[in-house]
């Protein structure tokens, strides 16, 4: 995987965001452009007004813990967050997002860099993700996604990967 760099202002969120949090379940029959106006509603009621595309989501520990809920990860695709860092995912979470294509990194200390509206940039690199906060001038590393997953991450997810090699199967045929 070549380098690849991502830029974007900073949304700032604390420890244990679980995925009631980001799509609150009552909201979840209405379809996503109705979640969408309650995303993140119970921690902060505007953010669906405050979010903007290219944006990218800081968290603490254990961002997307709780049940295994999809529209979780698709409402923030929605939305148009560049980027998740968090000090640490919840493990469904972290699967979810790289399949729908969404770039996700766990980045022990990255909630103590940045505070909300910072600008940050991520290079994602073979060997390493370096995570840089553009305002204050600071940057850390954190490890690579394994080759798989940057694999999914530079086609666009999982659904375009697997589009791929069936379109790739057809013509062998």
């Amino acid at each position: 995987m070549t380098n690849s760099i991502i830029k974007g202002n900073v949304l700032k969120f604390e420890d244990n965001v679980n995925t009631d949090v980001i799509a609150p379940g009552r909201w979840m029959r209405e379809g996503l452009e109705v979640l969408r106006l309650h995303t993140m509603e119970a921690i902060r009621p505007d953010f669906y007004k405050d979010v903007k595309p290219g944006d990218i989501l800081v968290a603490g520990r254990n961002f997307g813990c709780g049940s295994h809920r999809g529209a979780a990860t698709s409402i923030i695709k929605l939305l148009g967050i560049s980027a998740i860092v968090a000090d640490s995912l919840a493990r469904i979470y972290f699967r979810n997002c790289i399949a729908l294509g969404i770039p996700v990194f766990s980045a022990s200390g990255v909630s103590g860099l940045v505070e909300e509206g910072d600008s940050l940039e991520i290079t994602m690199g073979e060997d390493i993700v370096l995570i840089k906060n553009i305002s204050k001038n600071k940057e850390m590393s954190a490890p690579p996604l394994p080759e798989t997953m940057a694999k999914i991450l530079e086609v666009g997810g999982m659904y375009e990967l697997l589009r791929q090699r069936l379109a790739g199967a057809d013509r062998n045929e």
